[in-house]
């Protein structure tokens, strides 16, 4: 049984809130999961992680946009272990001792592969949340454990989710952004800045003629040239909070200068009613894991 806290009413978001998110393209849930049950994701990432072969799996992940390749685009149905870069030295050794330090984030396929994150991602909170805010249909395309190590967790750029998470006919991304520890301004909480959903993304991260790379098209907003970070809206929230990211809405963190780690567990939906996922969109399924239905799933799941 999965245990929240009980000051957000799971079974229907208040209408103020989904007002608030619509205007504004973000909301923050504060405190609605337990600690029991993010230590519980917290543990499993670490079993994870202990059994993970980093070394002769090497994957780095730049936050710039960067061509990804073949070992990046097969995370779309594994499990992947994504590295900050820099972290294996000039004789192939990891860095560091503790193999969590080194990793930048897990993606992407975890929530269809995983029993522990399988029972955490399908739950009847999340789909209050998405229901509430006027899904029909929705589609969980991908999920991260995005670590944000102390002294090593590097900066994220400005930018929009849409412009990785792609669906036709129409631009459909939210992302629930989950705090798996404290989020402050010292460890690299999320920044965003409200109102910039109502300007839709045009620069898009897909995949080239190949389709065993990735490219981006269309126009680069350069949102360093156009928001102020100074302007934009300081997200700090505790431990089991959660916050909703419209997929056109503008948000960045900092590096983690930090004593203090800072990690995160994202999902990313797309809209699937009159909908459907982009098959330009570097994020490409196997047809032996194809995408579920995530109200149906939940049903399945779910006995809370």
């Amino acid at each position: 049984m999965f245990r929240f806290l009980c000051k957000f009413n799971f079974r229907q978001m208040a209408k103020s809130q989904a007002d608030f998110y619509h205007a504004n393209g973000y909301l923050v849930l504060p405190n609605i999961i337990s600690h029991q049950e993010i230590d519980k994701l917290l543990q499993r990432t670490h079993e994870l992680v202990e059994n993970a072969d980093l070394v002769n799996n090497q994957m780095f992940f730049d936050t710039k946009n960067a061509p990804r390749g073949m070992s990046f685009l097969d995370t779309a149905s594994k499990i992947g272990y994504l590295l900050e870069v820099g972290m294996i030295d000039e004789q192939g050794k990891l860095k560091v001792k503790d193999k969590k330090l080194a990793l930048n984030k897990i993606g992407h396929a975890m929530h269809d592969l995983d029993p522990v994150f399988e029972r955490f991602s399908y739950n009847n909170i999340f789909k209050a949340i998405l229901q509430g805010v006027g899904y029909i249909d929705p589609i969980l395309a991908q999920t991260m454990v995005i670590f944000k190590n102390q002294k090593f967790g590097t900066a994220v750029d400005m930018h929009t989710d849409n412009t990785y998470i792609i669906s036709e006919p129409k631009l459909s991304c939210i992302g629930l952004w989950i705090a798996l520890e404290d989020a402050t301004k010292n460890n690299g909480c999320m920044y965003a800045f409200p109102k910039s959903h109502l300007t839709p993304t045009t620069y898009f991260n897909i995949l080239d003629e190949t389709r065993r790379n990735t490219t981006m098209i269309g126009q680069n907003p350069e949102y360093h040239k156009n928001y102020d970070p100074a302007k934009a809206e300081c997200l700090e929230v505790t431990k089991g909070s959660v916050i909703l990211l419209h997929g056109d809405l503008v948000h960045f963190s900092g590096h983690n200068h930090s004593t203090q780690s800072r990690h995160a567990y994202t999902l990313h939906f797309i809209e699937g009613h009159n909908n459907y996922w982009s098959k330009k969109a570097w994020l490409q399924r196997i047809p032996e894991l194809p995408f579920q239905q995530y109200y149906k799933r939940v049903s399945e799941i779910d006995t809370f």
